[in-house]
Protein backbone atom coordinates (compact mmCIF):
# COMPACT_ATOMS: atom_id res chain seq x y z
CA UNK A 1 0.00 0.00 0.00
CA UNK A 2 1.24 3.19 -1.16
CA UNK A 3 1.51 6.07 1.93
CA UNK A 4 -0.51 9.32 1.25
CA UNK A 5 1.60 11.82 0.04
CA UNK A 6 0.00 14.91 2.81
CA UNK A 7 -1.06 14.00 5.98
CA UNK A 8 -2.74 16.43 8.34
CA UNK A 9 -0.02 19.02 5.93
CA UNK A 10 2.95 16.82 6.01
CA UNK A 11 4.66 15.44 3.58
CA UNK A 12 6.19 11.81 3.97
CA UNK A 13 9.83 12.82 5.46
CA UNK A 14 8.30 15.19 7.82
CA UNK A 15 5.76 12.15 9.05
CA UNK A 16 8.81 9.80 9.34
CA UNK A 17 10.93 12.69 11.33
CA UNK A 18 7.61 13.20 13.51
CA UNK A 19 6.94 9.36 13.50
CA UNK A 20 11.26 9.14 15.13
CA UNK A 21 10.25 11.67 17.53
CA UNK A 22 7.47 9.98 19.05
CA UNK A 23 8.75 6.51 19.13
CA UNK A 24 11.95 7.55 20.90
CA UNK A 25 9.41 9.87 23.18
CA UNK A 26 7.47 6.81 23.82
CA UNK A 27 11.00 4.66 24.44
CA UNK A 28 11.90 7.27 26.69
CA UNK A 29 8.72 6.59 29.03
CA UNK A 30 8.85 3.27 28.87
CA UNK A 31 12.26 3.60 30.54
CA UNK A 32 11.18 5.36 33.25
CA UNK A 33 8.05 3.23 33.80
CA UNK A 34 10.71 0.54 34.12
CA UNK A 35 14.06 2.18 35.29
CA UNK A 36 12.23 4.59 38.20
CA UNK A 37 8.38 3.02 38.20
CA UNK A 38 9.69 -0.74 38.43
CA UNK A 39 12.18 -0.66 41.27
CA UNK A 40 9.10 1.26 43.34
CA UNK A 41 6.10 -0.54 42.08
CA UNK A 42 5.46 -2.67 45.32
CA UNK A 43 5.07 0.38 47.25
CA UNK A 44 3.80 3.00 44.46
CA UNK A 45 2.61 1.18 40.91
CA UNK A 46 1.40 4.50 39.91
CA UNK A 47 4.88 5.62 39.05
CA UNK A 48 5.30 3.01 36.67
CA UNK A 49 1.61 3.14 35.28
CA UNK A 50 1.54 6.61 34.05
CA UNK A 51 5.12 6.17 32.45
CA UNK A 52 3.62 2.83 30.83
CA UNK A 53 0.49 4.68 29.61
CA UNK A 54 2.15 7.24 28.25
CA UNK A 55 4.36 5.04 26.33
CA UNK A 56 1.76 3.24 24.67
CA UNK A 57 -0.01 6.21 23.97
CA UNK A 58 3.04 7.95 22.31
CA UNK A 59 3.52 4.62 20.24
CA UNK A 60 0.59 4.07 18.99
CA UNK A 61 0.73 8.06 18.09
CA UNK A 62 3.80 7.35 16.43
CA UNK A 63 2.54 5.02 13.70
CA UNK A 64 -0.86 6.75 13.36
CA UNK A 65 1.31 9.65 12.23
CA UNK A 66 3.58 7.69 10.00
CA UNK A 67 0.20 6.04 8.22
CA UNK A 68 -2.52 9.04 8.83
CA UNK A 69 -4.46 8.76 11.67
CA UNK A 70 -7.57 7.39 9.76
CA UNK A 71 -5.27 4.95 8.22
CA UNK A 72 -4.17 3.63 11.46
CA UNK A 73 -7.53 3.32 13.16
CA UNK A 74 -9.04 1.56 10.77
CA UNK A 75 -6.12 -0.53 10.87
CA UNK A 76 -7.03 -0.93 14.53
CA UNK A 77 -10.76 -1.34 14.54
CA UNK A 78 -10.30 -4.44 11.55
CA UNK A 79 -12.12 -7.30 12.81
CA UNK A 80 -9.07 -9.17 13.19
CA UNK A 81 -7.23 -6.37 15.37
CA UNK A 82 -10.59 -5.26 16.76
CA UNK A 83 -10.54 -7.25 20.30
CA UNK A 84 -6.93 -6.34 20.72
CA UNK A 85 -8.03 -2.54 20.07
CA UNK A 86 -11.11 -2.72 22.67
CA UNK A 87 -8.50 -4.30 25.41
CA UNK A 88 -5.96 -2.54 24.79
CA UNK A 89 -7.87 0.97 24.76
CA UNK A 90 -9.62 -0.04 28.01
CA UNK A 91 -6.54 -1.00 29.82
CA UNK A 92 -5.17 2.34 29.06
CA UNK A 93 -8.47 4.18 30.21
CA UNK A 94 -8.87 1.52 33.37
CA UNK A 95 -4.97 2.69 33.90
CA UNK A 96 -5.00 6.24 34.26
CA UNK A 97 -8.92 6.27 35.84
CA UNK A 98 -7.37 3.71 38.66
CA UNK A 99 -4.08 5.99 38.86
CA UNK A 100 -5.86 9.32 39.18
CA UNK A 101 -8.98 8.17 41.34
CA UNK A 102 -7.80 5.57 43.55
CA UNK A 103 -4.20 7.11 44.75
CA UNK A 104 -2.59 5.11 47.48
CA UNK A 105 -2.97 1.83 49.44
CA UNK A 106 -6.39 1.56 48.18
CA UNK A 107 -5.85 1.39 44.50
CA UNK A 108 -3.44 -1.04 44.50
CA UNK A 109 -4.16 -3.86 43.03
CA UNK A 110 -6.46 -2.00 40.80
CA UNK A 111 -3.60 -0.18 39.32
CA UNK A 112 -1.46 -3.28 38.89
CA UNK A 113 -4.07 -5.25 37.75
CA UNK A 114 -4.98 -2.88 34.73
CA UNK A 115 -1.20 -2.13 34.01
CA UNK A 116 -0.61 -5.68 33.59
CA UNK A 117 -3.39 -5.99 31.10
CA UNK A 118 -2.22 -2.87 29.52
CA UNK A 119 1.32 -5.45 29.01
CA UNK A 120 -0.08 -8.46 28.06
CA UNK A 121 -2.55 -5.62 25.51
CA UNK A 122 0.72 -4.31 24.22
CA UNK A 123 2.25 -7.86 23.81
CA UNK A 124 -0.24 -9.42 22.00
CA UNK A 125 -0.21 -6.52 19.79
CA UNK A 126 3.94 -6.84 19.09
CA UNK A 127 3.61 -10.63 18.89
CA UNK A 128 0.67 -10.18 16.61
CA UNK A 129 2.83 -9.39 13.58
CA UNK A 130 5.56 -11.68 14.54
CA UNK A 131 5.50 -15.65 12.90
CA UNK A 132 3.41 -18.18 14.71
CA UNK A 133 0.82 -15.69 15.21
CA UNK A 134 -1.92 -17.08 18.10
CA UNK A 135 -0.33 -20.01 18.92
CA UNK A 136 3.34 -18.28 19.73
CA UNK A 137 1.50 -15.50 21.30
CA UNK A 138 -0.49 -18.29 23.74
CA UNK A 139 3.11 -20.10 24.63
CA UNK A 140 4.26 -16.05 25.63
CA UNK A 141 0.57 -15.48 27.66
CA UNK A 142 1.80 -19.05 29.54
CA UNK A 143 5.20 -18.49 30.03
CA UNK A 144 4.29 -14.83 31.60
CA UNK A 145 1.96 -15.95 33.67
CA UNK A 146 3.87 -18.38 35.39
CA UNK A 147 7.15 -15.55 35.53
CA UNK A 148 4.90 -12.53 36.90
CA UNK A 149 2.89 -14.83 39.24
CA UNK A 150 5.07 -15.28 41.89
CA UNK A 151 5.93 -10.96 40.86
CA UNK A 152 2.10 -10.50 41.96
CA UNK A 153 1.89 -12.75 44.97
CA UNK A 154 4.66 -10.63 46.50
CA UNK A 155 2.70 -7.36 45.65
CA UNK A 156 -0.06 -8.48 47.24
CA UNK A 157 1.33 -9.70 50.67
CA UNK A 158 3.77 -6.07 50.71
CA UNK A 159 0.08 -4.06 49.96
CA UNK A 160 -1.17 -6.04 52.68
CA UNK A 161 1.85 -5.55 55.35
CA UNK A 162 1.83 -2.13 55.03
CA UNK A 163 -2.01 -1.93 55.32
CA UNK A 164 -2.93 -3.96 58.03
Amino acid sequence: AQLPQKIMGMNYQQRFQMFCTLLFLSALFFALGFFVGLPTIALRPQKFAICFTFGSLTFMASFGILKGPWAHLRGMLSADRLPFTTIYIASMLLTLYFTFQFGGASGYLLVMASSALQLLALLWYLISFLPGGSAGLSIVLRAMCRILQPVFVLCAKLHASYNP
